[in-house]
């Protein structure tokens, strides 16, 4: 990726727990000045930027749009208008002591690899549907397949068995020891 280093210059445990314990606040894209046929030789007088922010626990949605205008506001941002599209989705975490955690880890070990155990996924996804009212119910994602470059557009999943752990067929047969593995917990 060619990164040279980190904002602030953090490394180690510090950019560890940076990257797992701070929102991060994600550009999804710009727009400007005169888009349509032929052409017009004026600056731009307005510009839009749609965001979006990765919540970590005990962050609300409710507390982001105050906090992000005040930054802007203290910073001297004043004339910068904060229009809200989405109602949002709060952060999500599962206990590893949960049955379903621990029939994922379990199937793991049975296809013959040791799971990579993270306190958080240092992403964004409503996970909260599940985990809060009105399902309260536990979440964890895995599988056991390969695949890569999540959300980007050379975003991919090996179908044939040739991947490091498998293909396709294996991944489908993890998520059915998934499944027989928390049958047997509950």
């Amino acid at each position: 990726m060619k990164v040279e280093r980190f904002i602030d210059d953090v490394h180690g445990k510090e950019a560890l727990l940076k990257y797992l314990y701070s929102p991060t606040l994600n550009i999804d894209g710009i727009w400007s000045g005169y888009i349509g046929p032929g052409t017009k030789t004026v600056l731009p007088h307005k510009i839009t930027v749609k965001i979006d922010v990765r919540l970590v626990p005990n962050m609300t949605v409710e507390e982001v749009i105050p906090k992000m205008r005040r930054h802007l506001d203290k910073h001297g941002f004043k004339e910068i208008k904060i229009v809200q599209l989405e109602e949002g989705y709060g952060w999500a975490k599962t206990s590893v002591r949960e049955p379903a955690a621990q029939a994922v880890i379990k199937a793991y070990r049975e296809f013959g690899y040791e799971p990579e155990i993270w306190p958080h996924m240092a992403g964004s996804a409503p996970f909260c549907m599940f985990n809060r009212e009105p399902l309260n119910l536990p979440f964890v994602e895995g599988g056991i397949g390969h695949g890569g470059r999540a959300h980007a557009p050379n975003e991919y999943i090996v179908v044939g068995e040739g991947g490091p752990t498998g293909g396709l067929i294996t991944l489908e047969k993890s998520y059915v020891a998934i499944l027989d593995n928390l049958s047997k917990m509950l």
